[in-house]
């Protein structure tokens, strides 16, 4: 357990740790302590990048006989990194894949499988240690009849994973759908072609989806899934885009804006009408916001400070933020999103205490709407 873990005292016992490591190999040193990679808190010393959790673990044994376990203590920077870091270890955070990816830019797979984790050999990547979802779109859907791409109004339509039968929401196609719900990002990459790598193409939220008919590789019909994904933005890496809240022209009470909130969140099989997935995104996605600034009351829900300014309407300036995801748009649900002010905005994403900001942000919108329902 953690206690156990604060009994590593020794830097000796740390640096024999990563001397059997280099011996042996990374992936024979893990294999041996029964370890994963850590890829998202890493220690790096002299040039060379271990795996923490296991360090720490293997480091124990060296000081006190007996290794630890991977489930005898958890990783990360409230225990791993904390005591190694105090022993002159310090252990870096990888940053969110959004912060390190260049849109436009093009990457090999098995890059992004090194840094992120995934799963190489499929079209939907579910890293572990990372908030997010990889989306490959290619032509091989081209051989079953479908094909993925953008429509006129600038949806991009992808459809699920799953070469035989029917497709289901299971693995990568429920990943996709409940990417909301699991605080988990989309990011879409484009498959060049073998050996040319992946060309990342931005942040997408799933608006709907629908079922339709197709073939499988046996060349049988049967029902696939297409997923209609918009483009969205975010304040962690955009600095030129007001996420202004506004409210609707008719002022409703704010029973009946979070009636409509609560409604809107929910992400379901589309409307077939043609033309009608990206404006309903939008207007649920204002509803979302609207009732937002209503329970804000003009207040900043972070800091508790006014509305630092009023538009030319006359409403407080306040901006949406997504608590549980990066993205700062799209239809969520109301205890997951704040009205904050820019600088807190900027705070939760850049400021080194933004984590923290961001954890007190949630639990301040968990007892708002714990205490509108009660």
């Amino acid at each position: 357990m953690t206690s156990k873990l604060s009994l590593l005292t020794s830097p000796d016992a740390v640096k024999a740790a990563m001397a059997e490591c280099d011996q042996l190999g990374r992936d024979d040193f893990l294999e041996q302590y029964g370890y994963k990679r850590s890829r998202l808190y890493q220690l790096h010393h002299h040039g060379k990048t271990y795996d923490s959790k296991a360090i720490a673990g293997v480091a124990y044994g060296k000081q006190h006989g007996s290794a630890l376990r991977a489930k005898d203590f958890s990783g990360g920077a409230a225990t791993v990194a904390r005591v190694l870091g105090r022993l002159g270890f310090p252990v870096n955070e990888t940053p969110h894949p959004i912060a390190s990816l260049v849109k436009g830019a093009t990457y090999l797979r098995k890059n992004l499988l090194e840094q992120y984790g995934g799963q190489l050999q499929k079209g939907i990547w579910t890293p572990r240690e990372f908030p997010v979802v990889f989306i490959f779109t290619g032509d091989s859907g081209k051989a079953y009849g479908y094909s993925d791409g953008w429509t006129e109004d600038g949806i991009f339509r992808y459809t699920g994973e799953g070469q035989s039968g029917d497709m289901t929401f299971t693995t990568g196609n429920e990943a996709i759908r409940g990417h909301r719900k699991n605080g988990k990002d989309l990011l879409l990459f484009e498959d060049l072609g073998k050996g040319k790598g992946v060309r990342y193409t931005g942040l997408f939220e799933c608006a709907s989806w629908d079922e339709m008919s197709g073939i499988d590789k046996e060349k049988k019909s049967r029902k696939i899934i297409v997923f209609n994904l918009i483009p969205v933005k975010t304040a962690a890496i955009d600095t030129d885009i007001p996420f202004e809240i506004a409210l609707p022209n008719e002022i409703q009470s704010l029973d009946e804006l979070r009636e409509a909130a609560y409604a809107a969140s929910v992400v379901e099989k589309a409307i077939s009408k043609a033309g009608n997935t990206k404006r309903s995104w939008y207007e649920r996605s204002a509803k979302v916001r609207a009732y937002v600034l209503a329970r804000s009351k003009g207040i900043c829900e972070a800091c508790d400070e006014p509305a630092p300014f009023r538009k030319k309407d006359g409403s407080p300036y306040l901006e949406p933020h997504h608590t549980s995801r990066l993205a700062d748009e799209g239809p969520d649900h109301p205890a997951w999103v704040g009205a904050i002010c820019p600088t807190c905005h900027r705070r939760i994403h850049s400021g080194i205490d933004g984590t923290n900001w961001n954890r007190l942000l949630q639990e301040r919108l968990e007892a708002k709407e714990t205490h509108s329902h009660s």
